[in-house]
């Protein structure tokens, strides 16, 4: 099986960082292909940003030459999983509600932490999209923008920590 992952901003290092997490965690025999946009935002931190990444993502996705088996947007909130949706004949799974799925799977009700407060209504429209907001006892913020979660990892897990909390 292949698998393409594609990132909703263009940071290449982004891009790579989540590949890997995705290699590790898929089954033997599943090839990752990480995919970056080549225009878009360089962080998607708000409505403006996600709109120019949903065109940046089909592009990107589109323009990939090799065969595939599914799409994973590696987005948390992001508009384009529809756009997508129409557009191929694979199963596409966005991360919102991949991630909402099996926290479901763990408990009856979870929480969300994203990045910074103007991102919180993008994860709960795509939550209430997606018919998985009855269980979201809250989504927060911890107050870090996308970029600093890779450039500062150790502030990232305690500001997480501190909004889970």
């Amino acid at each position: 099986m292949r698998i393409l992952v594609v990132n909703v901003n263009t940071t290449a290092a982004m891009t790579a960082g989540i590949a890997r997490a995705a290699s590790e965690a898929a089954s033997a025999g599943t090839e990752i292909i990480g995919l970056t946009p080549t225009f878009g935002a360089e962080s998607c931190e708000g409505n403006v940003e996600s709109h120019l990444a949903a065109l940046g993502v089909m592009d990107a996705v589109l323009g990939y030459a090799g065969d595939y088996d599914a799409v994973i947007q590696a987005g948390y909130g992001e508009h384009g999983r529809e756009g997508l949706q129409e557009l191929l004949d694979v199963p596409v799974v966005d991360i919102t509600e991949a991630g909402a799925q099996l926290a479901m799977m763990l408990g009856r009700r979870y929480a969300v932490v994203t990045t910074l407060d103007r991102t919180v209504p993008l994860i709960e429209d795509r939550l209430l999209l997606a018919g998985l907001d009855r269980h979201c006892t809250s989504v927060r913020a911890s107050g870090m923008p996308v970029l600093d979660l890779e450039a500062h990892p150790d502030r990232a897990v305690t500001a997480i920590a501190e909004a889970a909390a």
